[in-house]
């Protein structure tokens, strides 16, 4: 038996290992498959740059304090719009964006920018994984344009509810760009890593010894 528990632990060890191993990949996709994460930062920050850079570092450094950005080669952009680009350009949304709980959030661009997030999820986990309802600062219409001229780096801007599953989670009102909100940042676009073959060989070799050594105790106990 603790020879079958070994190999199943050594098999489950190097599913694990791969690019992105401190990303988890959301239940339901298989090698492969393309996604991207989304989360709010833990922390706040005012919105009086017109600078986009300013909030892609924010979130950016957000992202590698929790070990999910620079050290696994992952770059993260902010959701927010500025005079100089919208919300919809800055993040590029590519494929499914599940929010850090594991939860599906969008199935790709048309789903996210729709003005509501149908599946009635909103991006309200941080970049530890904690859930928080919190404010975000946006600049954006629901539909991820520059919100006139209540865009980040004005005096006043848009912000949303992290929480909400509707409209509201990027365009719920406007406040001083003075007082300190979140950001929405997403992920550049993941990929579900394929094992090598050598990988899948060790894997099926410790899948064999799991199943010989599980068969040879079904046999003792019926003997």
């Amino acid at each position: 038996m603790q020879r079958a528990l070994f190999a199943a632990g050594f098999v489950a060890s190097m599913i694990s290992t791969s690019a992105y191993a401190v990303l988890f990949v959301p239940v339901g996709l298989a090698p492969g498959d393309s996604y991207q994460l989304a989360f709010v930062t833990s922390v706040g920050t005012n919105a009086t740059s017109s600078d986009i850079n300013s909030y892609n570092s924010f979130v950016q450094a957000a992202a590698d304090v929790a070990g999910i950005g620079s050290s696994e080669g992952v770059t993260w952009s902010a959701i927010a719009s500025t005079s100089a680009i919208n919300a919809n350009s800055n993040a590029m949304v590519s494929t499914k964006v599940f929010n850090m709980g594991g939860q599906l959030v969008a199935t790709g661009y048309t789903d996210f920018w729709d003005g509501s997030h149908t599946l009635g999820v909103g991006i309200d986990f941080t970049e530890y994984g904690v859930g928080k309802s919190a404010n975000v600062w946006t600049g954006s219409n629901t539909n991820g344009t520059g919100a006139g001229t209540n865009v980040l780096g004005n005096t006043v801007a848009n912000w949303g509810e992290s929480a909400s599953s509707s409209g509201n989670w990027i365009s719920r009102g406007t406040q001083s760009t003075s007082v300190n909100y979140s950001l929405y940042a997403l992920s550049e676009t993941l990929t579900v890593p394929v094992p090598e073959p050598e990988t899948w060989a060790m894997l099926l070799a410790g899948l064999g010894l799991v199943v010989g050594v599980a068969a040879r105790r079904r046999k003792q106990a019926e003997a």
